[in-house]
Formats: C-alpha cells, structure tokens, sequence
C-alpha cells in the first residue's frame, strides 16, 4: 500500500510559485518588444522584391513599416485604399477561410455563424514575382461581403 504521506507533501499548487514567477518573466520580456515609436529600431533591411504587408511598398518590414497605427486604430491591420488577400477566423465558431477581396475596416460574414468577421491578417494581393495567390475561377460571395453590401455592388468592380 502507498503511503499516505506521500500524498500530504504533494500539493496541486506546490508549483504555484514556480508558474507565477514564469508569467511575470514573460511579461516583462513582452514588455521588451513594445511596438511604440521611440522605441522601435529597424530591423535589417528585407529582400529587394519584399513588400511590407501594410502599406504595400518595398525597403522595410511590417514593423518598421511608417503607416504603423498604434494599436486598437482601425478594424484591420490593413489601412491602405487597395484591395488586398485577408485571412478570418470566427471568433465563435472557429471556422478559417482566406479572400482575396479584403479591404481596410471591412469584414466578411461567417457562413455558419452570419456574424461580421474582420481579418486578423493582410497582406498584398500580388506576390513580388506576379503571381496572383487569388483563385480567379472562385465566385466571390458577395452577399457576405461588407464592402459589396456598402457599394451596392461587387467589390471587384473598384480598382
């Protein structure tokens, strides 16, 4: 038979301490990587065909990228006038689905949950060497487009 007190010295919570002074290293290490203005250094330069996922031009990454919005500004990490390729994930039913007729502060409906999504991802429609990622032969929805809803049209139709 196993002893008792085996079990007496063995708490659930024996790590506690362990875990809380694991979170507040990681949070200070997040704190690190602040994206604030004064502090941000940029990074090496990217490739010469490398475009920044915000603003569409070349010489420098995301986070270096000068149209960078303090967080909490706009509804995408989008904020440019172009149509770009955008990623969603419904926060309620987890459903994942790609377009590529994303737009700043415009989201697109769930098909199961009918609830406005907004994508947590954008980038450019084109890749540097031309090759559009977009299947052309997909019809877009656009009863679940909120850009389509807001023209009264189809999305595509702005260039």
């Amino acid at each position: 038979a196993l002893s008792s007190s085996l079990y007496k010295s063995a708490s659930p919570y024996g790590s506690l301490n362990n875990i809380v002074d694991g979170l507040s290293s990681l949070t200070e290490h997040f704190s690190d990587l602040s994206l604030s203005s004064e502090t941000r250094k940029p990074s090496k330069r990217p490739p010469p065909n490398y475009l920044c996922h915000l603003c569409f031009n070349k010489g420098h990454y995301i986070k270096d990228c000068p149209q960078a919005r303090p967080k909490g500004e706009g509804l995408t990490p989008y904020q440019g006038k172009k149509r770009c390729f955008g990623e969603y994930k419904c926060p309620k039913c987890k459903r994942k689905w790609m377009s590529g007729n994303s737009w700043a502060n415009m989201g697109q409906e769930c098909i199961k949950c009918h609830i406005n999504v907004y994508p947590h991802k954008q980038r450019p429609l084109e890749k540097p060497d031309g090759l559009d990622v977009s299947d052309q032969s997909k019809e877009h929805p656009q009863h679940l487009c909120e850009k389509c809803k807001v023209l009264g049209y189809y999305c595509r139709r702005v260039q």
